[in-house]
């Protein structure tokens, strides 16, 4: 329940912005002799989720804060000041690269233990690597 909890946070957050100032190297969990190797995969799932929900919830958070107003307008408020506004920016940046290096982590970790199955939607697609990294370039070309 907590999985489906904070991938519909991600997905939600994923429709908005953010920002990272230093991405994280991807999450290694030390070998653990008493799981299997799929209860490992799970475990880099999970950590690398985290990292893309944490992000999610400070770009969120940071929206939120703006001003006293609905989510929804201080949402309006952090895109459209965002060409002058160089914290919005950096807030938006961190969250672009850590949910392109996060997908890709997680395509790489499926890809790569195909015979683990996959509870839910966990399974992050080639094409959703591609946008969220051209997502991630266009916004860098732009600011």
């Amino acid at each position: 329940m907590r999985l489906k909890k904070i991938l519909l946070i991600v997905f939600i957050a994923s429709c908005g912005s953010s920002s990272i100032e230093e991405i994280p190297e991807t999450t290694t969990t030390t070998l653990d002799p008493e799981l299997s190797i799929c209860e490992r995969v799970e475990r880099e799932y999970i950590s690398l989720s985290n990292q893309l929900f944490e992000t999610s919830f400070e770009l969120n958070d940071y929206i939120n804060n703006l001003s006293d107003a609905l989510v929804e307008e201080d949402r309006d408020i952090f895109f459209k000041d965002l060409d002058k506004n160089v914290k919005h920016q950096d807030i938006y940046k961190k969250y672009l690269e850590t949910r392109a290096f996060v997908y890709e982590q997680i395509n790489i970790l499926y890809g790569n233990n195909s015979d683990c199955p996959i509870a839910g939607d966990q399974e992050i697609s080639d094409e959703k690597v591609l946008e969220s990294k051209k997502e991630l370039s266009d916004f860098l070309s732009r600011y």
